[in-house]
């Protein structure tokens, strides 16, 4: 059966962006299924789409072919699409949302009450970058066998050295993952915010050192296919997603649940009923 191209590799990469994204929600706490299919977030589904299709061209029929300029184009209006209006009407959404809320709740209904826009449809910068790159990368690895040197590259199994420090990093991660679950429990004690942040990253760190440790040693023994460089790559490509989404949320959530607490800690010393002496 003849596969057009054009058409299975980009399909493919819509899978495997939505995928990534799921997991990188997961990691994040949002264990929802509609990541595998809805628009937004991270990484950029649509700009991993036309980029894989824009890379294919351009590995299957030059960088002068007709195809290659139309995908190239396209792929330029999708992600100057995503940066700007997309992500524009993810806002609009954001502050409507808020409005109808505010009227509904002065029992002023404006609409259905369970009818809710949409506020993710658009992308920041960083999120298109990934999706860049990550369409980029999957296109070149589902035309390996076009792309000569870069093929024997991401085929080879790495050598001694190489393998050791592939696994003397994923050591590393697995340690400090582990060790900072320690430290945090023993310094805030009290915290339930940050105890759930350090379960976060120690579950992301054996996840990650238990995979990159079943690669290395599969290089050691230099296996054919499994053990490519290529999947190592894929893995601290997967080990960054997963660093980036603990940093966002670490950001946005921790330090919310943090003064959430000590409010509700200060709160809690001038209730009647507390222990401590009111002045």
């Amino acid at each position: 059966m003849v596969f057009n191209p054009y058409i299975v590799v980009p399909l493919a990469t819509w899978a495997i962006a939505q995928l990534i994204k799921f997991m990188v929600a997961a990691v994040r706490g949002d264990l929802n299924f509609r990541y595998l299919y809805a628009s937004g977030g991270m990484p950029s589904v649509h700009t991993a789409v036309v980029t894989a299709l824009a890379t294919t061209a351009l590995i299957l029929s030059g960088g002068g072919s007709s195809i290659f300029g139309v995908s190239a184009v396209v792929a330029a209006i999708v992600i100057y699409d995503s940066l700007g209006m997309r992500r524009a009407v993810g806002e609009q959404a954001v502050a409507l949302n808020m409005v109808i809320s505010s009227l509904n709740s002065g029992k002023v209904w404006v609409q259905k009450p369970e009818t809710k826009l949409s506020e993710v449809l658009g992308h920041r910068p960083f999120e298109v970058v990934v999706g860049g790159v990550l369409g980029i990368v999957l296109a070149g690895l589902f035309n390996y066998d076009k792309i000569g040197n870069v093929s024997d590259f991401l085929q080879a199994t790495p050598r001694i050295r190489e393998a050791v420090a592939y696994a003397a990093f994923f050591a590393v991660i697995l340690v400090a993952g582990i060790a900072q679950k320690f430290v945090m429990k023993r310094r805030y004690r009290k915290s339930r915010t940050v105890k759930s942040l350090a379960n976060r990253i120690m579950f992301a760190s054996i996840t990650v050192a238990v995979v990159g440790g079943v690669l290395a040693g599969l290089q050691f023994e230099k296996a054919s296919y499994a053990g490519w460089r290529v999947w190592t790559i894929i893995v601290l490509v997967l080990t960054a997603f997963w660093a980036y989404s603990i940093f966002e949320y670490a950001r946005d959530q921790v330090s919310k649940g943090l003064a959430d607490e000590t409010a509700a800690a200060h709160k809690s010393r001038w209730l009647p009923g507390s222990k401590k002496k009111k002045r």
